[in-house]
């Protein structure tokens, strides 16, 4: 979906996947920070073909399905309502906090690292903004919304993606039942990065570490791909 900024006439680009059908919805404009609203082209789901999930509970029967429809797109519409609804420009790189005992230091550390930062007010609204923002980083705390991690919607959204969209999510949860560093806990995790909150003052080392062997690794991944012709 195309829109243009009334104030600026800066031109935002919507993914489809991204707008709540059959509802209006608010947006800050990337450029002159005005607010957008617009109306959504997209019809609202057919009774019989609408899905009701639960928070906390998996997506069919194999945990398959459209897990952003944990949260309905007007469940936060006041907090939307004072916040923005925010659009980015293509190259910049975003990064969800989700660990309040350790906010300050992850956002610096990330902000030095080009990152731009956003917060949520509990595990739902963080799958609410997951809804209508892609994050290129996720931080998520064991307990955080004094939820386990096995139980949180935040982790069962993010381990249940499909793999062409979850591979672009550089994941890292924090605790004092990780071992830092530890590429086999992470696997079994399904995370990138694992992290003892023991060692937070080595934050900016970690992330220095384990963010280029990502990105070494994805390089690798995307030339094989594209040696195969499959990219």
């Amino acid at each position: 979906m195309q829109i243009k900024c009334t104030e600026c006439e800066h031109g935002i680009n919507i993914p489809d996947e991204n707008i709540p059908a059959g509802q209006s919805f608010s947006i800050a404009c990337p450029g002159c920070r005005a607010k957008i609203h617009v109306d959504s082209p997209l019809p609202a789901p057919a009774p019989e073909e609408t899905e009701t999930f639960i928070e906390g509970e998996p997506e069919g029967e194999n945990g398959s399905g459209n897990a952003f429809g944990i949260i309905l797109s007007n469940d936060f519409e006041e907090e939307e309502e004072g916040e923005g609804f925010q659009i980015y420009d293509e190259n910049d790189k975003l990064a969800l906090i989700l660990d309040e005992p350790n906010k300050t230091l992850w956002t610096e550390v990330l902000e030095e690292r080009g990152f731009k930062v956003q917060f949520a007010k509990s595990a739902a609204h963080a799958v609410h903004k997951m809804k209508f923002t892609h994050y290129h980083y996720v931080v998520l705390h064991e307990k955080y919304d004094n939820l386990p991690l096995a139980k949180n919607p935040v982790y069962q959204l993010l381990v249940k993606m499909p793999m062409a969209t979850r591979r672009h999510i550089f994941l890292a949860v924090i605790g004092e039942g990780f071992k830092t560093l530890n590429n086999m806990q992470a696997f079994s995790y399904s995370v990138n990065l694992v992290i003892n909150e023991k060692d937070i003052d080595k934050l900016g080392k970690i992330l220095k570490k384990a963010i280029s062997e990502h990105e070494m690794f994805y390089k690798v991944f995307k030339e094989s791909l594209q040696a195969m012709g499959k990219a």
